[in-house]
């Protein structure tokens, strides 16, 4: 599947660039930045292996597929909360700007994981117990 795929890519991308350019000028990364790079940077790699095992048809991509569409629409739903609640629990301003952009890239996680449900129930209901 291109998303499982993509999203995993752009993830690698991310986080090598941004390390190398810290590395690069020399400059300290926070320990909080440098927390959520690692975490992304051990999720990439098992998102392009669904999303390869998606596209070639096989039972442990659909098996994994379902659970790394869950965990892309869960962080993007995550981002959201947190942007949402930022002006109450700290100083910075409320953006709505961030909050639709957010809300429009966490559609395409969040679109084909209730289709991949869809298509689950689906075939529960249609075979004979």
């Amino acid at each position: 599947m291109t998303v499982l795929a993509g999203l995993g890519i752009l993830f690698f991308l991310l986080v090598v660039g941004t390390i190398g350019k810290a590395l690069i000028n020399q400059t300290p990364i926070s320990k909080t930045e440098l927390a959520l790079h690692a975490a992304d940077f051990l999720i990439a790699p098992a998102l392009v292996v669904c999303g390869v095992l998606l596209w070639r048809r096989k039972d442990f991509g659909y098996m994994a597929g379902l659970g790394m569409l869950f965990l892309a629409s869960m962080l993007f739903i995550g981002l959201i909360f947190v942007l949402l609640l930022q002006p109450f629990l700290t100083a910075a301003p409320f953006s709505l700007v961030d909050v639709v952009v957010i809300f429009v890239m966490g559609l395409i996680c969040c679109i084909p994981f209730a289709l991949f449900i869809r298509g689950v129930v689906s075939k529960r209901s249609l075979s004979p117990e």
